[in-house]
């Protein structure tokens, strides 16, 4: 390791509150003169007032507050969502309205870089649960939102045969006239979706232009007055349904990509350097030699051991586990701690 004089305290303050370096840590020094222990040298005992202060450095949207909190299972952040109500038909009316996300838990021993992630895991997510509701066309009289998370799902599995369709049955092939009938019924947070062009290539797939024009009442950012383009394999309006929900799936996280912010950086944009993370990545874990730093490697395994054992599931008697050990026992010889039986390899 290059011999460098390294500044305690720039180190110490480079530290996030529920963060400590492993004893014997060893520092590097950054291209651009900076110094840090790295994350996988460090030691993590989260506490809600840990976790409050990561939030509090993270930047998003204000319709969807982060909340941080703990029960008898531990800590946990929740995702607020601000909006009207999806399902109330009385739009000129509607007031807005706080809903909660589920909980995703934080494991104390968490990366601090780890619990970042989680947040913007967890956003994603509320935000694709809103985007589902917000696909709408009338059927038989009625306004569907057929890719919503609230159906039945064990009701549908018992009654499979009702909703499955053969990919490729001619049955689910439409005509082009069919397609366009069929967008005048859709709507997309309010916005309104027509057909602009479509074609077929030699290949035989489809490609179909379609605009999309916001109303009063539309609200997210990424749809704005735009054109999507899908391809289609056949013509059916089973498998545009499900290209459009893709596409606009793929908008909202591309959303959250570009405007979730830590300490106004936006870590998961397109306007970073994926070269340069490389770059960044193999500077912070070039190994260290162990005959140099054997006190450190040391304690560092068993710091890693204890983490891992803190994750190892428990498995209790019955089916469940019997399936699980089967499976596992064919992958012997295999190495890791198996739950319950202490450790392999």
């Amino acid at each position: 390791m290059k011999n460098t004089v390294f500044n305690l305290e720039q180190l110490t303050n480079s530290l996030q509150l529920g963060e400590q370096a492993i004893e014997h840590a060893p520092a590097l020094l950054l291209r651009n003169g900076n110094q840090c222990i790295p994350q996988h040298y460090l030691y993590y005992r989260h506490t809600r007032e840990s976790v409050e202060q990561l939030v509090l450095d993270i930047q998003y949207s204000e319709r969807f507050p982060i909340f941080v909190d703990e029960d008898i299972g531990g800590i946990y952040i929740q995702i607020g969502v601000i909006g009207h109500d999806n399902y109330d038909k009385n739009i000129a009316k509607r007031k807005h309205k706080l809903i909660y996300g589920r909980k995703w838990r934080v494991e104390v021993s968490l990366p601090t870089s780890e619990v970042i992630q989680t947040v913007f895991l967890a956003i994603k997510k509320a935000r694709e649960h809103e985007v589902r509701e917000l696909f709408r066309f009338e059927h038989q009289g009625c306004v569907s939102t057929p890719f919503n998370n609230h159906h039945d799902l064990p009701l549908m599995a018992n009654n499979h045969g009702l909703i499955s369709t053969e990919f490729g049955d001619k049955s689910v092939r439409d005509k082009s006239k069919n397609i366009v009938r069929f967008l005048n019924k859709v709507t997309y947070d309010s916005a309104k979706l027509s057909l602009k062009h479509i074609e077929q290539r030699a290949n035989k797939q489809w490609i179909i232009d379609i605009n999309i024009q916001p109303q009063q009442t539309s609200h997210l950012p990424e749809i704005g007055q735009t054109e999507i383009t899908v391809i289609l394999p056949f013509l059916s309006i089973n498998c545009l349904c499900f290209q459009l929900m893709d596409h606009f799936l793929s908008l909202s996280d591309k959303n959250v990509n570009e405007n979730f912010f830590y300490k106004n950086f936006a870590r998961f944009s397109q306007n970073n350097d994926i070269l340069a993370i490389a770059d960044l990545s193999i500077q912070t874990r070039k190994k260290v030699s162990a005959k140099n730093d054997g006190a450190f490697f040391e304690i560092f395994n068993q710091v890693n051991y204890q983490t891992d054992r803190t994750r190892v599931p428990k498995l209790y008697q019955g089916t469940l586990s019997e399936r699980i050990n089967l499976a596992l026992a064919k992958f012997e010889p295999l190495d890791g701690i198996l739950p319950n039986t202490g450790e392999l390899g």
